[in-house]
């Protein structure tokens, strides 16, 4: 195994304009810090302040939208990074690892992967993938009989019909359907990052974002060495190339990962699971008093001197005996989420540290807080809960459904441009507006300009006269519909849905 220099890990350099040369620690801390001001100051951050975490269509600014959760993932994985650097120097092993000069740049990249780790994610979460995921899956599969002629309301899928005889076509048309219906937050993040908003970022701090290493067209189980690191779909056919290109800067194996981002997702593990327990209770699902009644009764086995006296009873006591400065619930709520901090953050860098071979080639299998530790219980209790008495409630699950709805109906709405043949697409891109397809071309014009723009230059670097080309303009042009409605914020999908259906 190499030796762990993260000199070798940390490259500052980027695909467009990287400066060249050697560079100091200032200059090099210089350059991550211009990452900073493109990461915070880009269209796709300033989204998530309408995006869900929990709560759809929420007024109440107290509960978290996805932009409040990311701030808090960010301060917890600087927490984190620190913690590591600390323990590291205490060994005295910073420069044995690299690190001596790198202790800034290692913190920015972790906590910006922390700011950005969402920013993919569509309008109502997880019910906004499945319904892309869903939908997809009903228009692009249709029987592959190849007697059986295609009627006009299933001229979606032409282009990816499977057909005797073009086998080699058949091949990529499988793998292009397969990539069409694995809609996910985190690979529409590096398609967001890299194709759509053109950040131009560096690459240590792109593969900090790369959560999962498994292409959205694989086809059938992941290998078992790599089972949890490819257990979702990371990046689009569509980025392909530019993940070569970045596994290659970064020295990863196939399907390794980027050693900086098991503390990203740490980080992640952490924060959700406290919030999404508070914005319950401020969304009086249930109170303050019932949610310790139910990690009480979910715990199981109770000892004196267990994690769980520590962390949640010793919340509960603090909050009831410090009650007349503040109210029950945000005194439990904050010495919660600080016992949680203090005895998870530890135990996370503790891990990364331990497991540092592993996790520095990126073939560790495994997240940090995962394994049977009291630890892991923790997180565990506090996802269970909130599995069964928060994600369940009749209001958020009524919320949810109306959010797969109105994707559902967005795309619906947007589907007579999927149905144009190749020729009428392509005329309608370049003349912007063909009097013979006037809905078609008042559906274009609602596009936005960034994303139509990105549909052109991918169909432009397609050899027109090649069997491909029909297949590859049809694939950017479904990815051209999902790019526009998983941008949208929860608000505007909303707003727009009944615009469109004329409900208003």
């Amino acid at each position: 195994m190499a030796p762990i220099d993260f000199r070798n890990k940390i490259n500052w350099h980027r695909r467009f304009r990287s400066p060249q040369g050697e560079k100091s620690e200032h200059e090099i801390l210089r350059i991550f810090e211009s990452d900073r001001g493109r990461i915070v100051n880009s269209p796709a951050i300033r989204r998530l302040q309408q995006k869900t975490q929990v709560f759809p269509l929420e007024r109440n600014a107290a509960v978290r939208t996805r932009l409040t959760h990311s701030m808090e993932v960010q301060q917890v994985g600087r927490y984190i990074a620190k913690e590591i650097l600390s323990r590291l120097k205490e060994q005295r092993l910073l420069e044995t690892y690299g690190l001596d000069e790198l202790t800034g740049p290692f913190e920015s990249i972790v906590e910006m992967a922390c700011l950005m780790h969402d920013i993919g994610n569509p309008p109502f979460g997880h019910f906004g993938e499945a319904a892309i995921n869903d939908w997809f899956k009903q228009k692009l599969f249709p029987s592959d009989a190849a007697s059986q002629p295609l009627s006009d309301d299933r001229c979606i899928v032409r282009a990816l019909k499977l057909r005797e005889g073009e086998e080699t076509l058949n091949d990529l048309r499988r793998k292009v359907r397969q990539d069409l219906c694995q809609f996910e937050g985190n690979a529409q993040g590096i398609r967001l990052v890299h194709s759509l908003m053109r950040m131009n970022l560096t690459w240590a701090q792109v593969g900090c974002i790369l959560k999962y290493t498994r292409p959205a067209w694989w086809m059938g189980e992941p290998p078992a060495t790599h089972s949890y690191l490819m257990k979702k779909p990371g990046y689009y056919l569509s980025e392909e190339r530019y993940i070569e290109r970045l596994r290659k800067e970064l020295s990863l194996t196939p399907h390794g990962r980027f050693t900086l981002t098991w503390i990203m997702e740490a980080a992640d593990d952490i924060s959700y699971c406290v919030a999404d327990l508070e914005d319950a209770v401020e969304k009086r699902i249930f109170s303050v008093e019932e949610l310790y009644q139910h990690l009480y009764e979910a715990w199981g086995k109770h000892e004196k001197g267990s994690l769980f006296s520590q962390v949640v009873e010793n919340a509960w006591e603090k909050s009831r005996s410090n009650s007349l400065s503040r109210s029950t619930e945000d005194q439990f709520f904050m010495y919660l989420r600080v016992n949680t901090l203090n005895k998870l953050v530890p135990y996370a860098a503790a891990r990364f540290i331990d497991n540092l071979p592993d996790i520095f080639s990126g073939e560790f299998n495994h997240a940090l807080l995962e394994d049977d530790s009291d630890f892991s219980q923790l997180l565990e209790l506090y996802k269970h809960v909130a599995m069964r008495h928060v994600f369940s409630h009749p209001d958020v699950e009524q919320l949810e459904l109306q959010g797969y709805r109105v994707i559902s109906g967005l795309l619906e709405i947007y589907r007579p441009l999927l149905q144009l043949s190749v020729d009428e697409f392509t005329e309608l891109v370049e003349k912007d507006r063909v009097k013979r397809l006037p809905i078609e071309t008042r559906l274009l014009h609602k596009l936005s300009t960034r994303h139509r723009l990105a549909y052109v230059e991918a169909v432009s670097k397609i050899d027109r006269d090649s069997v491909q080309w029909p297949v590859m303009e049809y694939y950017y042009r479904c990815r051209l519909i999902q790019d526009y409605i998983s941008g949208m914020t929860d608000l505007y999908a909303w707003d727009e849905y009944r615009r469109l259906m004329a409900v208003e």
